[in-house]
């Protein structure tokens, strides 16, 4: 349960891990992690995303065809799906908190270097290395999951991603509000070089902010996460049927290291690949979009780089509320239905956003309805990140890390697949977005093939969480 609330939320004895989000509480180790996660990753995507709201700009500089920016949208997508692979493994061993302050910190250096730049592919080049930020959505979520119990994880998972991907809106307003500052001593040509300064340095900060303020797990650092003893299992009540206390289904992953084996049982796990597929169709949508909204904007309409990141943030700005009302809708079903009830609010998800970006390409003629459609899908989009996020702690619970960097990366390659589609209808991205929405249409039905710990969408009834 979410909660406005400033007390420390109710911790499960048998975890030690909480049990309520209890929003303005900042207290170690609970909220204080999950605050930190979720901030970090903000600035980190941010980061990733700053050279997007100027590329207006940045085109006419370097002269930039649209296939070239085409080409560098895609280079900043194909880099993460590599970092986001390593980063689960690297989450098992270390910890979340020194990978999110690694990450941060490397990041920094190359989207300090984009401002050097001097020809598409040196931008290309930039921005592929700037993608290790994007890595950072995979210890934001391991570190949400080790402090969250099953019964609240998917909201807690849809707060970290969902208000650190806020930073994809953020980037919208910051980045021609910098380079307008810059620019009224500079010319334009250096204005936004120096602008993408300022996203490196908030990257640095943002790695020191991570490894000093931040704890890894309940019992604090990474390598005190065994000192503490547990059956395995996670018990609560089930307030509805009014039943004794139940043993929970999901392990408590972070008192066990997978095997080799285990790793390699998990790049088979059919749940794995299809929840991949499903990401891909939502955060590879959200991220695709993020690169091609102001070109779009400027293009269709006619309007300035600063009224396009200002309209052009509201896709990312939704996510204050919308991936959290995902989480937490299927958090909510969850009560009541079981597993079965997170795969219904998944499929929904994914029908009303491809629903949405169907309709794009057909009611989108004028600005008014282009922006309420955006929404729209944005919305939906989202959401469908949360509902995600509230189904991959229960794939595979002891080996949660590479499970999330698996799925992570899968959002990625569908960010390059979108990006490629957005690319090959430059010309036309009204198309691209219909053709984006039927591939969502498609995979919206995936849910109905899924079985987790036995339990399907379409059989059975679950009076208990799962």
């Amino acid at each position: 349960m979410v909660n406005l609330i400033a007390r420390r939320p109710p911790v499960d004895p048998s975890s030690m891990k909480a049990t309520d989000i209890n929003l303005l509480n900042f207290t170690r180790p609970h909220m204080r992690a999950l605050h930190v996660s979720w901030i970090c990753f903000h600035i980190a995507f941010t980061g990733w995303f700053a050279v997007a709201p100027l590329l207006p700009t940045i085109k006419k500089d370097l002269n930039l065809t649209d296939a070239e920016i085409g080409d560098c949208n895609i280079a900043a997508l194909s880099s993460s799906i590599i970092f986001r692979i390593l980063a689960g493994p690297l989450c098992e061993k270390f910890g979340p908190r020194r990978v999110m302050a690694g990450f941060l910190i490397l990041g920094a250096i190359p989207t300090a270097c984009v401002g050097f730049v001097q020809s598409a592919n040196s931008l290309i080049a930039a921005r592929f290395f700037v993608g290790i930020l994007g890595a950072t959505f995979v210890s934001c979520q391991f570190w949400s999951t080790q402090m969250f119990s099953p019964n609240t994880v998917g909201g807690a998972n849809a707060i970290a991603a969902g208000w650190g991907n806020m930073g994809g809106g953020i980037t919208y307003l910051l980045m021609p509000l910098v380079f307008d500052i810059f620019n009224k001593f500079l010319p334009a040509n250096t204005a936004w070089r120096v602008s993408m300064l300022v996203p490196a340095a908030l990257c640095i900060i943002a790695g020191i902010f991570a490894y000093f303020l931040g704890d890894d797990c309940p019992e604090g650092d990474w390598s005190r996460r065994n000192l503490f003893p547990n059956d395995g299992y996670v018990q609560f009540g089930d307030k509805e049927s009014k039943q004794p206390k139940i043993k929970q289904d999901i392990e408590m992953q972070i008192h066990r290291i997978p095997t080799v084996i285990h790793y390699l049982l998990v790049f088979i796990n059919p749940n794995v690949v299809l929840m991949m597929v499903m990401y891909a169709c939502s955060f590879g949508v959200e991220v695709a979009v993020d690169n091609v909204i102001s070109i779009f904007l400027t293009s269709e309409f006619g309007i300035s780089q600063i009224t396009a990141g200002l309209f052009g943030s509201i896709f990312g700005l939704l996510n204050i509320f919308s991936r959290l009302s995902g989480g937490l809708v299927s958090d909510f079903i969850n009560r009541k239905m079981g597993v079965r009830g997170r795969l219904l609010v998944q499929f929904l998800c994914f029908f009303l956003q491809a629903l949405f970006l169907i309709l794009f390409k057909f009611m989108s003629e004028s600005f008014a309805s282009a922006i309420v459609l955006m929404a729209c899908f944005s919305l939906f989009t989202q959401a469908c990140c949360g509902t995600s996020f509230g189904i991959v702690p229960y794939l595979d619970p002891a080996a949660t890390g590479i499970v999330t960097g698996l799925v992570g990366a899968g959002g990625n390659v569908g960010g390059l697949i979108f990006a490629a589609v957005f690319k090959a209808y430059a010309g036309d991205l009204r198309t691209g977005f219909m053709i984006v929405g039927l591939s969502v249409l498609t995979v919206s039905f995936i849910p109905f093939l899924m079985s987790i710990h036995g339990r399907t969408l379409v059989l059975g009834t679950v009076k208990r969480n799962f």
